[in-house]
């Protein structure tokens, strides 16, 4: 992420990422991070993209982590008539080909 980047310690209970005795410090961070960009995302302070890319993962892992955490995607009106017309677009142009 650009800007100005902060660094924060702090401590977890173990029991909140064991799913298996095989956690390792490594998949805890990196569940920790998954689930502080899906809060951040969740309240609207991040895109979908400047949250996956805060729970280094691509777009595609993070939306089956906020579909499998039953978060729902900030998806507003706007957004879908511009899908809308891009796939409008995109239909036209098949048919010239």
């Amino acid at each position: 992420m650009a800007g100005e980047i902060i660094k924060i310690e702090f401590e977890l209970p173990k029991e909140l990422f064991l799913k298996n005795q095989d956690v390792t410090q490594t998949v805890i961070k990196d569940e920790a991070l998954k689930r502080l960009a899906a809060t951040f995302y969740a309240d609207g302070s991040l895109s979908l993209g400047k949250a996956a890319e805060l729970a280094n993962v691509s777009k595609q892992d993070f939306l089956d982590f906020l579909g499998a955490h039953n978060i729902p995607l900030n998806y507003d009106v706007h957004e879908l008539e511009e899908d809308f017309s891009t796939v409008k677009e995109l239909l036209q142009d098949e048919g010239r080909l």
